[in-house]
């Protein structure tokens, strides 16, 4: 863990450039800033009946498409790998360590963000204290998209994991720039915290996959989920999942513990000219990832508990006799233990403004398997289920008892503070925001988003970025 948290890394030859951008930013948008989101129409959260309950339920899966179970894979994976029997897993602060891509933040190593065609700025400018623009490649590729975002301070009651404080943000890759079918994820973890006096980030992409049997052996797919939600606790990653392959629609479980760095493989081809084009997995008798060198498999599913197991079901928002999609999720540690949220994308045509569950969690002082959700006959049920207060739900998060919604929708977004059964007050939203994250590494929590469009030619910078706001 280095010497300087995110929170202090502004400079003090700095200190006035951001005092001016703030002031900037909040004078344009004098008094209470209203959502940029002209067509949705809130309306105050209910709380649903038992029936919302009971489709809301989770049992979960470990058998993979093949009737193999993901830990049985994930172990013949290592061992077709050949990787050092002394090597158990990458942790954070190794991913971190190894050379990766850099990330620029604030108005000194990113301005272009609070331009009028950045994803803070124009006319309905946003109230950021921070935020943190990825590289060139990252920031303007029509192929991968970021969705969900988490971090250590979801992950560990101090914020700290391996000595380190970090972002997480799930990304999806088109079938092509057309085509928003998804055939792949990642996860991005990126440095909350860089060298004093400086403006830059290390992060690491980390290739989400899929193990499995096939005719030369075990090998590995990428994972074709959406990527909507993420939550990082203890040493899970919670990928929230409501894709066209209702396969994996629910709630899926990564094992940080299982973090692979095919850079360790002999049988790993990361680097030759045809590595970028060869399929995921074995081919010929060597392992390819199109070039990712890091590697977290699937270790489950929390599928919903309506229907046979064998046969996934469909989701279909907002309508109370089918399960639920899972287009979100967000962390609550105000609660004891912590509660994990998840919802829905509605429009009004399809389902009206979805839903939102909570659903408890182990608690931080005890061991937990299976990504920590607690159960109760095999199943995992939620608390409490609510009608959400808009349309277009991109994120969701709670904090003692206050509710945060995101949506966006084309252009439009915006950001809705509510409690349940109260009217619901309305705020500008980073062009393009998604989910949502509490930060606690300030007194006052921070709440992060990211936001998906990609730059252009001209303005390839300040976009597609990270941001906090002080709610």
């Amino acid at each position: 863990m280095r010497s300087r948290p995110f929170r202090a890394l502004m400079a003090a030859s700095v200190a006035a450039v951001l005092t001016a951008a703030l002031a900037t930013s909040q004078g344009a948008a004098a008094g209470v800033p209203q959502a940029h989101d002209p067509s949705n129409h809130p309306t105050p959260m209910t709380k649903l009946g038992t029936n919302t309950n009971t489709l809301y339920s989770l049992r979960w899966d470990e058998i993979g498409p093949d009737k193999r179970s993901y830990r049985q894979l994930i172990t013949q994976l290592r061992g077709a790998l050949a990787l050092p029997k002394s090597y158990r897993y990458t942790n954070i602060s190794q991913l971190l360590g190894q050379p990766g891509h850099t990330a620029l933040s604030g108005p000194v190593g990113c301005p272009d963000a609070k331009r009028s065609y950045g994803a803070l700025g124009g006319p309905y400018p946003v109230r950021s204290d921070y935020w943190i623009c990825l590289n060139t490649v990252d920031s303007t590729t029509k192929r991968w998209y970021p969705q969900g975002v988490s971090g250590t301070w979801d992950a560990t009651a101090s914020g700290v994991v391996d000595g380190e404080q970090a972002f997480a943000f799930g990304w999806y890759r088109r079938a092509s720039t057309t085509n928003r079918t998804p055939i792949a994820s990642r996860v991005t973890f990126l440095d909350e915290q860089a060298p004093m006096g400086s403006f830059a980030h290390r992060y690491q992409h980390v290739l989400l996959a899929l193990p499995r049997y096939g005719k030369n052996g075990v090998t590995f797919d990428s994972v074709p989920t959406h990527a909507g939600g993420l939550v990082w606790y203890h040493q899970y990653l919670l990928v929230a999942d409501d894709g066209p392959r209702h396969e994996f629609n629910g709630i899926l479980v990564f094992d940080l513990h299982n973090l692979i760095d095919l850079a360790l493989s002999p049988r790993a081809d990361l680097t030759s000219p045809q590595a970028a084009t060869r399929p995921y997995g074995l081919y010929k008798g060597r392992f390819y990832s199109k070039g990712y060198r890091f590697i977290l498999p699937l270790r489950g599913i929390w599928r919903p508990s309506v229907g046979p197991l064998t046969t996934p079901q469909k989701c279909r928002a907002g309508d109370l006799h089918y399960p639920p999609c899972y287009t979100y999720a967000g962390l609550d540690r105000s609660t004891s233990p912590p509660s994990f949220l998840t919802g829905e994308w509605c429009t009004s045509s399809a389902c009206g403004k979805g839903r939102v569950a909570r659903f408890p969690l182990m608690p931080d002082n005890i061991p937990c398997t299976r990504g920590c959700l607690r159960t109760s006959g095999g199943r995992a049920r939620p608390t409490e289920v609510f009608s959400q207060p808009v349309r277009y739900a991109q994120g969701g998060v709670s904090w003692k008892g206050t509710y945060q919604f995101t949506t966006s929708h084309g252009g439009a977004a915006g950001r809705f503070v509510t409690r349940p059964g109260t009217t619901v007050a309305r705020h500008y939203a980073g062009t393009g925001v998604q989910d949502l994250y509490w930060n606690r590494a300030t007194s006052t929590p921070m709440l992060w988003s990211v936001t998906e469009f990609p730059g252009t030619a001209a303005h390839p910078l300040g976009r597609r970025l990270l941001y906090g706001v002080r709610p």
